[in-house]
């Protein structure tokens, strides 16, 4: 697992202790569960959730309680019903022997359960630890009961409001399903995550075969003239209208003679203009085109930040590429398995203006999204591509998907006449946070349940953050047998929660 790991759930005892058994096998890696699945690459390895039982008894060959199949956190295959139930376990389930005192760490990820006590009731206490950005669970404090509407919120319709839900809260624990077919959009209640497979067992998909080999060979994917004129025309000038509000922010090129210029125009707080300017950008953020495609790439549960607008105007400046396969990022990876696309990261871009070979804007590597060896420097700045970075061609009314994570990309500088006009939209999946938030306080998420605890402690009874690789901050370092709290920062992007010192009270 990696630094800035925390407690999920609150400690508890492993088994009924009436000798009852708390139900069937559950976990395994299939169909997969990026929130507690098991990642290896390069000679890293990344575990999103890991449990640790402690034996406060002895626990005896035949005795029953904590069972579970090892490597199932690798399969690729759903486990057998005779398995899960226990009819027929096939010589896979092991029952782990523990003498008192000993600490019995696994995979959330294995196949996993509780089988009846045979000789009188043990105690193992769980303890279930989380990846810093991974989203399960609400917390027990009293802020969680309901998500805070905004007052700008209060017109959009169920499925807008459902696609920039905010985590850990009771109304969005699990995550609202929004299903759509492509030309209508609704939410379901009472089901399982929509996530369509490819495959024959799930004929009835809706998954056209040529996207879905388009995206899974390059890691985009354009949709053409799916704008209507009538949108077009009143999000064009909507931006015209708060061109006032555009901001000029860095200069992106990171050391790139290729793409230097200057700092990247974009204008932002669509979603709260007034009617009827935010309408084409509510409509955008929870479009039926692209709910469909989100539930397949990702599967449901999916979230959005607000859109943004970007503006860039001759002599802008490019971003120089960044992210990839390599190192590996589960919050923001993607995985292929058994006619599902995992992808955990997506950005959506609208086009309002046509985009031609030579303009400039968004550009990628296309296939990067499985690349297990670092990007050389030429490519990052594309002043030496190696003819990798291809910038796609696209008509105002098309819009773009692309890994944003797992695929590298970036942004030519801008050479048109005629300024940039791509309304950017971030989507998270249902199983990472990318964004910090209030539940991401331990006294929001578990209330009055941490008054007292030290740094140490309070560390890991954060909600999900934002996932920042190795720099999470806080995180635990262990110095000659002592446990203590880092708040060291590197250049990493933070969220606004992540605290710079200790927050323990006195």
């Amino acid at each position: 697992m990696q630094p800035g790991f925390r407690l999920e759930a609150l400690p508890g005892l492993i088994g009924d202790q009436d000798g009852t058994a708390s139900g069937g096998l559950v976990g395994g890696n299939e169909p997969r569960d990026p929130g507690f699945a098991y990642y290896y690459q390069n000679g890293r390895r990344m575990c999103q959730a890991v449990n640790a039982a402690w034996a406060l008894q002895d626990v005896g060959s035949g005795d029953g309680g904590l069972v579970f199949v090892p490597c199932s956190h690798k399969s690729n295959v759903e486990t057998p019903d005779d398995v899960a139930t226990g009819k027929g376990e096939m010589g896979v389930v092991l029952q782990p022997e523990l003498q008192a005192g000993d600490l019995l760490l696994y995979a959330r990820a294995v196949t996993q359960g509780v089988r009846p006590w045979h000789n009188g009731a043990r105690r193992l206490l769980r303890y279930e630890y989380t990846a810093r950005g991974v989203i399960r669970d609400r917390g027990a404090g009293p802020d969680t009961d309901a998500q805070p509407v905004p007052e700008w919120m209060g017109d959009m319709s169920p499925e807008e409001r459902a696609a920039v839900h905010k985590p850990g809260y009771a109304d969005t624990t699990p995550a609202p399903v929004l299903n759509s077919d492509g030309g209508t959009q609704w939410i379901e209640h009472g089901v399982d995550p929509v996530h369509p497979s490819i495959y024959v067992r799930d004929p009835d998909s809706g998954i056209d075969e040529n996207e879905f080999y388009f995206w899974d060979l390059t890691g985009y994917l354009v949709l053409r003239n799916i704008l209507t004129a009538e949108e077009l025309a009143l999000a064009n000038e909507a931006v015209d209208r708060f061109e006032d509000r555009i901001v000029v922010g860095n200069e992106l090129s990171g050391g790139s003679t290729a793409l230097a210029g200057t700092g990247r125009p974009t204008l932002g707080g669509l979603l709260q203009a007034p009617e009827p300017y935010c309408l084409p950008f509510r409509r955008m953020m929870a479009h039926p085109a692209v709910t469909q495609r989100l539930n397949w790439m990702g599967g449901s549960g999916w979230r959005c930040g607000g859109p943004t607008a970007f503006c860039a105007v001759k002599g802008s400046s490019g971003h120089s590429l960044h992210d990839a396969n390599e190192p590996l990022v589960p919050s923001r990876s993607y995985v292929f398995q058994n006619g599902r696309s995992y992808c955990e990261a997506i950005t959506v871009t609208w086009q309002l203006r046509d985009v031609t070979e030579t303009d400039g804007g968004f550009a990628c590597v296309p296939g990067s999204h499985k690349a297990q060896y670092r990007m050389p420097p030429g490519v990052r700045t594309c002043d030496d591509d190696m003819g990798l970075v291809t910038h796609p061609v696209m008509n105002a009314g098309d819009v773009l998907f692309f890994m944003d994570g797992a695929q590298t990309h970036g942004a030519l500088a801008w050479t048109s006449e005629i300024a940039r006009r791509g309304i950017l939209i971030k989507y998270s999946s249902r199983n990472f946070n990318r964004s910090g938030g209030a539940m991401v306080h331990p006294e929001a998420r578990w209330g009055d349940l941490v008054d007292g605890m030290t740094d140490e402690q309070l560390a890991v009874m954060r909600g999900p953050d934002r996932d920042v690789r190795d720099a999470n901050v806080p995180r635990l370092d262990v110095n000659d047998g002592e446990v203590a709290v880092s708040y060291e920062r590197t250049g990493a992007l933070y969220s606004r929660e992540a605290p710079a010192g200790p927050v323990a009270k006195p």
